[in-house]
């Protein structure tokens, strides 16, 4: 059954990029709707691990608000039915919060938009130095963290968390000549990933997180941002000279600012001190919208997609980073 859903300009992540000139190669974002009642064919695991999943509700993430609006409802229905006990922080994070916690989601953190008195706007991180230094010493002490990220100021918000794990963030528009804008192939500035494989060096599968989990061939990654740190943490590596833009689409009265690199990527994952960081910088990757164009085209954003393996790679990444459970052993049983 599908859900239509109303949506905030702030809520549309991962086609922040569309332009709505009309333009006959454009496509215009006309409606979204959620299959809530999708369920993810796969083997949960027999073990009873005790995980324990703590969602940052706090901070202006995706679950902020609750219900079909977050796009949520396959990520935590897999989760629950393989074994993760989930639960919601509404207080900032500290010792306590984290106690007894497993794994850590923070989906989403904008910056705050301050207006100063003389004209200026002062973009500042929502996080505290005490949250910042708890969940850098929780990781080394066991923790997985997941953080999920957009465009600027849509993740923007994380990077001292991110600098912190020496993960340099560029919240710009990822794009590469090999993967054109769906919405605007002439002119948008903000390649749409659809099939992410091996083929084109675009899938590590010897990663950790991939080598002992559930297959995974195909990614979908829509519109997203760049990130890298070490290359070997690379788990979907973008093609060597992708761009990143500072807007989603070239302005024909103004240059559009970028840079170039062959390192960038859009998920990494590693290991800090005892725990483990996974890094996404495309908030619509595990998400179950289904978005409708003027064109007549409907694009899963992207966990419920027949055609893609988001699902078995969202389920490989919580397992990789539960300190409860380990992928190895369970792939010989």
């Amino acid at each position: 059954m599908l859900r239509s859903v109303t949506f905030l300009a702030i809520t549309v992540f991962s086609f922040s990029c569309i332009q709505t000139d009309a333009q006959s190669v454009r496509k215009n974002f006309v409606d979204a709707e959620v299959d809530i009642e999708y369920r993810h064919d796969f083997t949960p695991l027999a073990l009873t691990h005790g995980t324990h999943v703590l969602i940052d509700r706090f901070h202006d993430t995706i679950y902020k608000n609750e219900g079909p609006a977050t796009g949520a409802s396959i990520m935590l229905d897999i989760m629950h039915r393989d074994g993760f006990s989930i639960e919601y922080t509404e207080t900032a994070i500290d010792d306590a919060t984290l106690q007894n916690t497993d794994v850590l989601l923070i989906h989403g953190l904008p910056n705050d938009e301050i207006a100063l008195q003389n004209g200026g706007v002062f973009w500042k991180s929502p996080l505290t130095e005490v949250e910042l230094e708890t969940i850098v010493r929780w990781v080394d002490q066991g923790g997985g963290l997941f953080v999920s990220l957009s465009h600027f100021p849509g993740g923007s918000g994380a990077r001292p968390l991110l600098e912190a794990f020496a993960v340099k963030f560029r919240d710009g528009y990822l794009y590469s000549k090999e993967y054109p804008s769906f919405t605007d192939p002439d002119n948008g500035r903000c390649s749409h990933y659809f099939g992410m494989s091996t083929k084109d060096g675009t899938l590590n599968i010897d990663h950790p997180m991939l080598k002992s989990g559930l297959p995974v061939e195909k990614v979908d990654y829509h519109c997203g941002a760049a990130i890298f740190r070490n290359l070997e943490d690379a788990i979907l590596p973008f093609p060597p000279g992708s761009g990143n833009f500072v807007n989603g689409s070239i302005s024909k009265t103004k240059d559009n600012i970028s840079e170039t690199s062959d390192y960038y990527a859009g998920m990494i994952g590693f290991e800090y001190g005892k725990g483990k960081v996974v890094v996404a910088a495309d908030q619509g990757m595990f998400r179950d919208f289904i978005f409708t164009f003027d064109s007549g085209d409907r694009v899963y954003i992207t966990i419920t997609s027949p055609d893609n393996d988001n699902a078995n790679l969202f389920i490989n990444m919580m397992r990789w980073l539960s300190p409860k459970i380990d992928v190895d052993a369970d792939a010989a049983d």
